[in-house]
């Protein structure tokens, strides 16, 4: 009995560390939001965190709308116990998934004896990125919006979700298969091209934003040439230093009026 105890202990242990290998906790990902946007105070954390929760079922919570493609495309099934979940809308916020090579070389093989690839290969695409991705990208816009008051005007709610979902992806390049997510030349063109210079252009440019701008593009290039998981720490690394202040310099009433206080690093 004492062995079997013993047993089942290590074997709850080892579940644990392979799951822990495979993907990061909710509440990490939630820990990597909150270090990023300089949400420190506990009032902070409690106000922001309806908006976590909606980003966390937009790019993790994959289940159900799995089960709407499973049934309109009997053929689509994924090992989603192996981490294939991560096929599904890891892609980015900004992506189209019908140029995800990882997802477009699973349907590919999936749909490899079928007669009718070719139809069915569009047909599951457009559903996805029409019926599907849109839903989700416009329940995190609103939430962006609902939570922290940021507006739609000149793209700043988009840019926000933007970052939210490439901090994700970053965070995600701390575990293993990380073979199904985008490139981290993606993830750093799409986080800089539609996250923060969206950011930056909008409106009227301060010195403190024109200066943020200048060091901002010379701290990613800093990672440039390092390892995989090295260069996705480096960019989380610009995006804590870098983002606090421009919300601060653009957003601060809008999301002190929402009970959220950003933290600038010293």
């Amino acid at each position: 009995m004492k062995h079997l105890k013993k047993f089942f202990a290590v074997a709850l242990i080892l579940i644990f560390v392979c799951s822990s290998a495979f993907a990061k906790s909710g509440d990490e990902h939630i820990r990597d939001w909150n270090n990023s946007f300089g949400i420190t105070d506990k009032p902070s954390r409690d106000n922001i965190q309806p908006l976590w929760k909606q980003a966390r079922d937009v790019i993790d919570g994959y289940e159900n709308d799995y089960k709407k493609l499973h049934g309109k495309f009997e053929w689509f099934s994924l090992r989603t116990g192996a981490g294939e979940h991560r096929l599904l809308f890891h892609w980015g916020f900004n992506a189209d998934p019908k140029n995800y090579k990882p997802l477009v070389n699973k349907v590919d093989s999936l749909l490899e004896n079928n007669p009718d690839a070719k139809k069915e290969k569009t047909e599951f695409f457009r559903y996805l990125a029409n019926e599907i991705q849109s839903e989700r990208n416009r329940n995190l816009i609103n939430s962006v919006i609902r939570t922290t008051g940021i507006p739609t005007a000149r793209g700043y709610a988009n840019a926000i979700a933007t970052i939210i979902y490439d901090i994700h992806l970053l965070g995600d390049y701390a575990t293993s298969y990380t073979s199904v997510l985008p490139s981290i030349g993606e993830i750093e063109k799409d986080l800089i091209n539609h996250g923060f210079k969206r950011l930056l252009a909008g409106g009227d440019k301060s010195e403190k934003l024109k200066r943020i701008e200048h060091e901002l593009d010379a701290a990613v290039k800093v990672g440039r040439g390092r390892t995989n998981s090295k260069r996705a720490e480096n960019l989380l690394e610009a995006v804590r230093i870098f983002l606090p202040q421009i919300l601060n310099e653009r957003f601060k009433n809008s999301l002190q009026q929402k009970g959220i206080t950003i933290t600038e690093l010293n």
